[in-house]
């Protein structure tokens, strides 16, 4: 009998392990009734094995339709309530209808403001997929474009960046969004300004994302200023990405924190400010202004008052 019981608890499936981070990476390319795109579909595929390389549980879709993406993002909702870190990534059309940030499907058949409210992910959608994670909350959208029509939409027709051939995501930008603290939005080009889709095999903004978020040592909130710093190069200072949110005052490291000490990484805020070496000087100041606010700007710190504290 206690064979027979060892046999059936054998082949018994076992449960798999939660995944400290989790990572949902869209992207659309082959639209069917809306200009196509070039490069997104290139973008997610490499950006998902960056992830991968890192330690992320890596979903990947490309050219999904509307149902696939919304059962994608259920899925990784559950997922992500067990993680530490939660990351999606969408590189495709996008449009703001009446202050809200909508990511069109590649089945998406849009006319009018009514169309995109039913057959769209919204950014809410997205925000409220990485909600539940433990620590930390991330939605990056390589894709900004506006309704500039009104309560009527037209995307019949491709749009051109003014200053080049190069096409873009975008037509005026996407809304700024306000998520809740310890959650970050990143935006490819900032509310306003259109996104290139480059002219090589990936966009500017995801080549500058690959870069640096595999560098081990580079703080999450100094790592997307580089990126921002590295997008204005690569576009000729045409292209600004801009993220919102306000994480909180433990340094992060997406790629690990390398040769930095292991207390970096600690719960104690005071404790892993206290790690950082001498040498890390502009590491610390940049880190110092993202834990203290100031009232100009979101994502704006006051490095001072940091200081006076730790």
């Amino acid at each position: 009998m206690r064979w027979l019981v060892i046999c059936f608890l054998l082949v018994l499936p076992w449960p798999v392990a939660a995944a400290d981070r989790v990572a949902l990476v869209i992207g659309v390319s082959d639209y069917r009734s809306i200009p196509p795109l070039k490069n997104t579909a290139n973008d997610a595929t490499a950006l998902s094995a960056v992830l991968d390389d890192i330690g992320f549980q890596v979903t990947t879709l490309i050219n999904a339709s509307g149902s696939d993406m919304r059962a994608a993002l259920d899925t990784f909702a559950f997922e992500a309530e067990t993680a530490d870190l939660a990351l999606v990534y969408f590189a495709g059309h996008g449009v703001e209808v009446q202050g809200e940030n909508f990511l069109i499907p590649a089945d998406a058949q849009v006319t009018s403001n009514a169309d995109i409210q039913k057959e769209a992910l919204s950014l809410n959608d997205l925000l409220a997929a990485v909600d539940r994670a433990r620590k930390m909350r991330i939605v990056i959208l390589d894709s900004c474009r506006d309704n500039p029509f009104g309560d009527f939409i037209d995307l019949s027709k491709p749009v051109q960046s003014t200053a080049s051939d190069v096409a873009t995501r975008g037509a005026g930008g996407l809304a700024p969004p306000a998520p809740d603290r310890g959650t970050l939005v990143a935006f490819a080009a900032k509310d306003g300004n259109v996104a290139l889709d480059g002219n090589g095999n990936n966009s500017p903004f995801a080549l500058a994302l690959m870069d640096k978020m595999k560098q081990e040592g580079l703080e999450i909130s100094l790592m997307f200023r580089q990126v921002r710093d590295d997008v204005l190069s690569r576009t000729g200072n045409r292209q600004e990405p801009h993220t919102y949110g306000s994480l909180s005052g433990i340094p992060f490291f997406l790629a690990g924190a390398g040769d930095l000490p292991a207390q970096v990484n600690a719960d104690d805020p005071k404790l892993a400010w206290s790690a950082l070496r001498p040498e890390d000087e502009a590491q610390f100041i940049k880190l110092a202004e993202a834990r203290y606010p100031v009232d100009d700007e979101p994502g704006l710190h006051a490095t001072e008052s940091a200081r006076s504290t730790l």
